[in-house]
């Protein structure tokens, strides 16, 4: 089986990838951080659309399938609406459970409610974050696997 430009462009993305994910959840507590910053979980399903939407593109790369990648296009714009939506609720919960109820000049409700500020604005900012870099990816190897002129010789 002889294999195309495509295939090797796709496994050093995927190589890359893998690595930098790794580092980030593993050695620096990433997947903990996510954990305890984003009450809404929607980074995690991000991170899944990521991975079997990179397996999928994966197996089309090997199988030389470049055509009928609507669906692959679809879950790229998904994961970024998904960290939209993330952001929203955020937003949501910074809005309307902060200053609800605060009373000035007590300390401890007001270490409260910046409490619930920082975990709402992390929460928004955490989700778009993981929606923004997951759809880079995805797009990126759907642009990687619709290049239909590199061709090993």
């Amino acid at each position: 089986m002889k294999l195309d430009l495509t295939f090797w462009k796709f496994w050093t993305t995927e190589v890359i990838l893998l690595v930098s994910l790794y580092v980030a959840l593993v050695p620096l507590g990433g997947y903990d951080f996510i954990l305890a910053n984003d009450f809404t979980y929607l980074s995690f399903v991000n991170l899944t659309i990521l991975v079997v939407t990179s397996l999928w593109v994966g197996v089309r790369v090997l199988r030389n399938q470049r055509r009928g990648t609507d669906l692959q296009w679809f879950l790229a714009d998904s994961v970024l609406s998904l960290g939209m939506v993330g952001t929203l609720f955020g937003f949501l919960l910074v809005l309307y459970s902060t200053f609800d109820g605060i009373d000035v000049s007590d300390t401890e409700s007001m270490k409260k409610a910046i409490e619930t500020l920082a975990n709402g604005m992390g929460t928004a900012l955490l989700t778009s974050l993981v929606g923004l870099v997951s759809s880079i990816v995805i797009k990126l190897q759907l642009v990687i696997l619709e290049d239909k002129d590199e061709k090993v010789q």
